[in-house]
């Protein structure tokens, strides 16, 4: 029982210090991605490195549809987009996980360890976990050839997280 409660302490504290990141949106190739596949990204990694098993999941959503400006927004060179997030396998059973958004941003996850976390986008449909891993390693390529499409949003993006972080 001991060991148990303290191997959830620890993927608690994990996802905690993914979660924690500042969210930001890279602004070029070169600067770091602490959007949600940056940061579930981060998170997959450092929960296989503490040995839980664990499985990208990605979404549908629209930028339309999100609690962010539609004067940002509109800067999407598409309205329909992807979102990535994470299970984790606990006690047989699957848990949502997703640390997209910082605590210093007004809607973020605090996960007990033990239930699921809610999506960070208002999502249309989520993936089946194969679909999801090939658009994980697909996103991967995309980025770096769609980057150029998405920079003034990213831009936008980072300065309103900025704000938000200071109300």
């Amino acid at each position: 029982m001991i060991e148990s409660l303290s191997k959830n302490m620890d993927v608690i504290q994990v996802f905690n210090k993914i979660r924690d990141l500042p969210y930001h949106c890279p602004e070029s190739l070169e600067d770091e991605d602490y959007r949600c596949w940056g940061k579930n990204r981060l998170l997959f990694q450092e929960l296989k490195n503490h040995d839980f098993e664990v499985r990208f999941r990605v979404c549908d959503f629209f930028w339309s549809e999100q609690r962010v400006p539609k004067e940002i927004t509109s800067k999407s060179p598409k309205n329909l987009d992807q979102h990535l997030f994470l299970e984790i396998k606990l006690n047989n059973q699957w848990i949502i996980l997703d640390c997209s958004n910082d605590s210093k941003l007004p809607s973020f996850n605090i996960w007990d360890g033990k239930s699921h976390c809610e999506i960070a986008v208002k999502y249309k449909n989520i993936y089946s976990p194969e679909e999801s891993e090939k658009l994980e390693k697909q996103e991967r390529i995309k980025f770096i050839k769609e980057f150029s499409q998405y920079k003034e949003l990213y831009f936008l993006m980072n300065k309103f997280f900025d704000k938000l972080r200071l109300m």
